[in-house]
């Protein structure tokens, strides 16, 4: 089962042992009252998604930094942590991947640490 897949073209591998997060985030503010309590001011609510893979292939590696080093918005369909199927919504990256050359094969490189963090652009109920 992909978990991730970007730009509605780019199947991520499924990850394993903790290295894929899915979870709403409330959007708010806290508020102190002239009476001295503190409310929290809530507007919504956004999707994080976290993901972390070994190593990934190069070609696969450039598709990825593609879309989420262009600074736009994108598509993306994610596996909430609250359901069974995919999710379809916008995103912006939160945190861009940094992978690290692991080795060649064949001539290929392949790279390993692969992580980064997804936002959902707008917020919701």
């Amino acid at each position: 089962m992909n978990q991730l897949i970007l730009a509605n073209s780019i199947y991520l591998p499924e990850t394993s042992h903790d290295k894929y997060k899915c979870y709403p985030v409330l959007l708010g503010e806290r508020v102190e009252m002239i009476s001295g309590r503190l409310v929290l001011e809530i507007r919504g609510q956004v999707q994080m998604v976290e993901y972390e893979y070994d190593y990934m292939g190069n070609e696969l590696m450039r598709q990825v930094n593609a879309v989420l080093r262009s600074g736009q918005a994108f598509t993306a369909a994610y596996l909430p942590d609250g359901g069974d199927s995919r999710v379809v919504s916008t995103f912006l990256t939160e945190s861009f991947p940094q992978p690290a050359f692991a080795f060649s094969r064949g001539g290929k490189p392949y790279w390993h640490n692969v992580a980064f963090t997804l936002r959902e652009v707008q917020p919701h109920d």
